[in-house]
């Protein structure tokens, strides 16, 4: 046998060692807590979204209009609308919304962020603690904390927020309320 017969021979061995510890990494158990015996190998398979802090967070940066890089936060947890998505009712929750189908009806979160993707459309009401809209907005917007109108957004109708952000390119045509009183100019920025 000669030495070209035994370097396929070791290549071979090689690749068989490589295919066998791949499969026994993909069986390893990735969570401490489930027991060694009990666990099973997954049906589906999760992705991890980057953890994006909504309390301080830079301003967005400009995106072209062919992108599709959302511009509101993807939040870790929390309840999504897909693009595909299309519901008319109620939505309440108890945690984060991001908003990327329509939605005809009221979204209520009073305790956390709702965000409204390019994509997304709202009509009726919003409320959250902060509500981040890049989409469409045709109804009432409250925001306990801020109400922040990114530079897709198009909204029509009532804002109510202690703090209203307004990036260039928002077009709004709305009444706006800060607490307890109304103020009536129509305002409609176009940039």
């Amino acid at each position: 046998m000669g030495i070209q017969a035994w370097f396929i021979i070791l290549g071979v061995g090689a690749m068989m060692m490589i295919v066998w510890d791949g499969k026994r990494c993909k069986v390893k158990p990735h969570v401490s807590s489930v027991p060694e015996g009990l666990y099973q190998t997954p049906v589906a398979t999760a992705f991890i979204i980057p953890d994006v802090s909504l309390k301080e967070r830079s301003p967005p940066k400009a995106v072209a209009a062919n992108e599709m890089e959302p511009a509101v936060a993807n939040v870790s947890e929390g309840s999504r609308i897909g693009a595909a998505t299309h519901i008319s009712g109620r939505v309440i929750a108890d945690e984060p919304v991001v908003i990327r189908g329509h939605l005809e009806g009221s979204v209520i979160a009073p305790n956390h962020p709702v965000s409204v993707a390019a994509s997304g459309h709202v009509a009726s009401y919003i409320e959250g603690s902060c509500v981040d809209i890049d989409g469409q907005l045709v109804g009432t917007l409250k925001a306990n904390t801020r109400a922040t109108l990114l530079s897709r957004a198009r909204v029509q109708g009532v804002v109510e927020a202690p703090r209203l952000e307004c990036m260039a390119g928002a077009w709004l045509q709305v009444d706006v309320a800060q607490k307890a009183s109304l103020y009536r100019p129509k305002i409609a920025l176009v940039s």
